[in-house]
């Protein structure tokens, strides 16, 4: 201790305390400044900024969905039955909203929503909101002018039906978004719907794009285009002639189904109701494949080909049929009162003598004729794969009632849809082959590329000689029975009408109320000779004295059929008849005679421009 400290020890401590504290804020300050120098090489060394990018990206980059183009559905003849549209939508960043009230009173005016509901969306604590969607461009355009912090249009597409299209109950439907949701568009969604693209884009405070900025852009792929099998034309001619035929007949709905006998190519496809305001209109239900109803008497051409085909009996073989049958507990009658009198089978099927029907039915067996039902599809799903498609109702023949057979033979007690008894009546056009219905023909790329889908292959149900021997009794059936409101003028046509009773929901017939219900209904297909044209006509709940597939249902067809043969240029029996003796077909099948017609009309508007040309030139 020096002398100045031994002076003044307290001096000396303070001087001590003094050096020490200098000492200690100068290590916290190297410290310090060690510590910041390590997360300073952490962060831009060796954890490379990554996560901090990130981050700031997150606060200017914004990623937006690019929605594909849902491809097109069209008909055979390439017209647009649905497409999608450019439309744009309103969003918003929540986050970039500076006075969410002032926003949500200037938007309320213009996009037809509530000053609430807009606030809820602009002060959410979401990165997205929308405000409306897909709406016309000068909703957007106004919208945008008020340069609303964070509020943008985006670019999106909206399904939609040219013209009357929107009564295709076929079509079915997609959601807001363009996911189909019912009907072919569900199917099929896969193959409309593309694939999504994305756009990555630099924005600044407001929401605006940054020029320079960074931007990237991954663009979408559009769906494909469906090709129907439907003809467009002879759609609307059976909405619009089925709407008559319903009304005519004071009926509660009707459906009509058309449909090529050697391709199972559905052509039409038409549903009408009457609406709770007594309106008939085309319905949103595809009923055909959804809706199942007791046939009547439709039915009996397939009993008998069973009939014909195990040669039980042959068209000329006669019998002994009285106006009534007992069998089991149930006793049988025919629609019209007659005495015991001897009749063909071919005289049976033309009168539609219930009787007769089942007299023959029973000498044919329930096995061998159940088999035979099964095998033109009765009871099962056609192959369609349509959502929400019936099986029908056809009990196996182990759980078969003493008078299930004799019901069953004339079209009771057994359930179909539309499309298994135009399929049915296709298959006996089809000389015995069963068709696989379809509603798509194939699909269309964006190259143009048309790829066909696959479907089932036709199924032989019976040989081609009992078509020969049953089709010319089902032309009787036209030209002198039950089906004379049938005919077509020019053409050999082939059908059966149809008059069921409709069951009561509790069970029964009607018995209950006092009151039978029917529904009346016409099956056939034509040019006879070489079909090309299958139909099935059915008019739910006729009312008197229009209530029989004969007077409510027959006229649809021939006015329908009569619109077909000439839409698909299918020439008739006295054309035919001047081209064979012309010596230019022999033989010619409908098919060819019409390619042949094409051809010369072809050459002719050729010639017709070849004329012109020399004239002007």
């Amino acid at each position: 201790m020096n002398a100045a400290a031994k002076k003044n020890p307290k001096k000396a401590s303070g001087e001590r305390q003094m050096r020490r504290r200098s000492a200690f804020v100068g290590l916290t300050f190297i410290l310090a400044a060690g510590l910041f120098g390590w997360r300073l090489v952490n962060l831009q060394v060796l954890q490379n900024d990554q996560r901090y990018q990130e981050f700031g990206s997150a606060q200017s980059i914004r990623t937006v969905t690019l929605p594909a183009g849902r491809g097109a559905i069209i008909d055979r003849n390439g017209v647009d039955l649905a497409l999608s549209v450019p439309l744009q939508s309103l969003a918003v960043d929540p986050r970039l909203v500076i006075e969410p009230g002032r926003s949500a009173r200037a938007l309320a005016g213009l996009i037809n929503t509530s000053e609430e509901t807009l606030y809820n969306r602009l002060a959410s604590d979401r990165s997205f909101a929308y405000l409306v969607r897909q709406v016309e461009e000068k909703v957007v355009d106004n919208v945008l002018a008020l340069n609303l912090p964070g509020v943008y249009a985006i670019d999106e597409r909206s399904r939609v039906r040219p013209g009357d299209g929107s009564s295709l109950a076929v079509l079915g439907r997609t959601d807001i978004d363009s996911i189909g949701i019912s009907g072919l568009e569900l199917v099929y969604d896969e193959l409309l719907s593309g694939t999504t693209g994305k756009m990555v884009v630099e924005v600044g405070l407001r929401g605006s794009t940054i020029p320079g900025g960074q931007y990237q852009i991954d663009p979408a792929k559009e769906g494909e285009t469906l090709v129907l099998s439907i003809d467009r034309s002879l759609q609307f001619a059976a909405e619009r002639l089925l709407t008559e035929g319903v009304i005519a007949a004071n009926a509660q709905a009707g459906v009509l189904v058309a449909m090529h006998p050697a391709t199972g190519e559905v052509l039409a496809s038409a549903t009408v109701v009457r609406g709770d305001d007594g309106l008939v209109v085309p319905s949103s239900e595809h009923r055909a494949v959804t809706w199942t109803y007791e046939p009547g008497s439709i039915m009996k051409p397939l009993t008998f080909s069973a009939i014909l085909e195990s040669k039980t009996a042959g068209p000329s073989s006669s019998r002994l049929v009285d106006n009534w049958v007992r069998v089991s507990d149930g006793e049988f009658t025919d629609s019209f009162a007659h005495e015991e009198e001897e009749w063909t089978v071919a005289d049976i099927l033309r009168q539609s003598s219930n009787v007769g029907t089942i007299l023959w039915a029973q000498d044919l067996g329930a096995t061998r004729f159940y088999d035979q039902l099964v095998e033109f599809g009765i009871g099962s799903p056609t192959g369609l794969d349509f959502p929400g498609e019936a099986s029908g109702l056809l009990a196996p023949v182990g759980k078969w009632s003493g008078t299930s057979l004799p019901t069953i033979a004339i079209g009771q007690g057994v359930a179909v849809s539309p499309m298994q008894m135009v399929t049915a009546y296709a298959t006996i056009a089809n000389g015995g082959l069963r068709p696989a219905p379809t509603l798509v023909l194939g699909t269309r790329d964006n190259d143009g590329m048309f790829k066909i889908l696959s479907s089932e292959a036709s199924r032989r149900v019976f040989p081609e000689e009992t078509a020969e021997m049953l089709i010319p009794m089902m032309e009787a059936v036209v030209t002198e029975g039950t089906g004379v409101n049938a005919q077509v003028p020019g053409y050999r046509v082939a059908g059966k009408t149809g008059t069921a009773w409709k069951p009561h929901p509790n069970g029964g017939y009607g018995q209950e109320i006092g009151e039978l219900e029917y529904v009346a209904s016409f099956a056939g297909f034509l040019p006879a000779e070489a079909p090309e044209l299958a139909i099935v006509v059915v008019i739910d709940e006729p009312t008197y004295p229009t209530y029989s597939g004969g007077s409510a249902a027959a006229p649809v067809f021939a006015e329908f059929a009569q619109f077909a043969v000439r839409q698909m240029r299918i020439p008739s029996e006295s054309e035919r008849i001047g081209l064979e003796e012309a010596g230019r077909v022999i033989a010619a099948t409908p098919a060819q005679v019409r390619a042949i017609a094409e051809a010369e009309a072809a050459a002719a508007a050729l010639n017709d421009g070849e004329v012109a040309l020399s004239a002007t030139g």
